[in-house]
């Protein structure tokens, strides 16, 4: 029995030791930097602006977890010395670790009356008007990953009209990368990803592509401009081709400009896209599944408050000119289309205090082509509602 306690004692006193020794291994250096972070606070109060020892402090502050205090020793090196490399490279990364991380949701859905669903002129015998539901998802996350922003775009939709079936489509993408600072204003987002559409309940393609937006910010005014380029892999089933697609979108935003609280758009693009295919309707003026052409424009769109604040009202025009690599009737060599898009808005916002929004647009699509047998009107009415999550 007597041996038992002795080795009962000798298990616990072991034990003793080797939590002292863990103590001794882990507390000690935490105390001391404790210690040393006193001291070199201690000597910036009788001199606050000396660069070496603001830059110790940071350094300290942060392996302790105090970025905000390691901002401040940033930001009075740099107030003294704005080209010293080292606390400007140190400042950013502290700055990173206070970014919170964002993920934001945003569901539309809604229902849109199309006259000219196939766009096909109006003698076709295929001119028929029809009503469509309509939903998608997009989704943002941002958040700090190894030291630096990481940015992710999702997007999901789809159209189920009643007539029509053979036009119903879903589409899904995705895109993520990092996002780099170039200036205080400007940012540069590069995000390989991929996408993938189905039309009339059937694989249509799927995308390998790189997103790269070059993002500006002045004053709540928006200035971007993304360029995206995708190889697509089209379902041989649609006698489409396989090729590349090239699509450069600016988005220019100015509020305040006339009156306050209004908002001005001017929206252009260039499209390269190499596939062609003889897929059901909307073959050459459909996003869904473009034919083999080169496509520039612009869109002018101007948004001005009603109702204290509450709604908008506004108006846009869009013009682009599209030239296909196609032969076309009556010996004309080269298909050219222009389309003239006029359009009409009103939208409410936080509707009642939520996160809805309640819009009605309407769109007006006049394409004049070389090729008489392209030529068609279309008149799209749309009412949605939009939810931020």
């Amino acid at each position: 029995m007597c041996d038992m306690r002795n080795k009962n004692k000798t298990v616990t006193a072991f034990w003793r030791v080797l939590a002292m020794a863990m103590l001794t291994v882990f507390v000690t250096p935490v105390i001391a930097l404790g210690d040393e972070i006193t001291a070199v606070f201690d000597q910036l109060l009788s001199t606050p602006d000396d660069p070496a020892l603001n830059l110790r402090y940071a350094e300290l502050a942060m392996a302790q977890g105090e970025t905000r205090k390691a901002l401040a020793a940033y930001e009075r090196v740099l107030a003294r010395d704005p080209n010293n490399a080292e606390a400007r490279r140190a400042y950013r990364k502290a700055k990173l670790k206070l970014q919170p991380a964002v993920t934001a949701f945003t569901f539309t859905t809604g229902l849109s009356f199309e006259s000219n669903p196939r766009q096909v002129p109006s003698r076709s015998a295929d001119h028929d008007e029809d009503i469509s539901l309509e939903a998608s998802l997009l989704m943002y996350d941002e958040r700090t990953l190894a030291g630096h922003r990481w940015r992710t775009l999702g997007q999901a939709s789809g159209h189920l009209l009643l007539e029509t079936d053979d036009l119903n489509d879903a589409t899904f993408s995705i895109a993520s990368g990092p996002v780099f600072n170039v200036s205080k204003k400007t940012q540069l987002h590069i995000a390989p990803g991929t996408a993938a559409a189905f039309l009339d309940d059937d694989w249509l393609y799927q995308d390998g592509l790189v997103r790269i937006a070059l993002e500006r910010r002045n004053k709540g005014n928006g200035q971007s401009v993304t360029t995206t380029v995708k190889y697509r892999d089209t379902n041989s089933s649609f006698n489409g081709d396989d090729g590349l697609i090239v699509n450069v979108d600016g988005r220019f935003l100015q509020t305040n400009r006339f009156r306050n609280g209004d908002a001005f758009y001017f929206l252009p693009r260039f499209t390269y896209s190499e596939p062609g295919g003889n897929g059901p309707g909307r073959v050459f003026q459909s996003a869904l599944f473009p034919g083999n052409y080169i496509e520039y424009g612009a869109r002018l769109a101007y948004f001005i408050p009603v109702a204290d604040k509450k709604a908008f009202v506004g108006a846009g025009f869009g013009v682009y000119q599209r030239d296909y690599d196609q032969n076309v009737a009556f010996s004309t060599k080269d298909r050219s289309d222009v389309m003239l898009v006029p359009t009409a808005h009103f939208l409410v916002t936080n509707v009642r205090g939520s996160n809805l929004d309640f819009r009605l647009d309407y769109r007006f699509e006049h394409n004049d082509s070389n090729d008489s047998t392209e030529d068609f009107d279309n008149h799209v009415a749309t009412a949605r509602i939009v939810r931020k999550y």
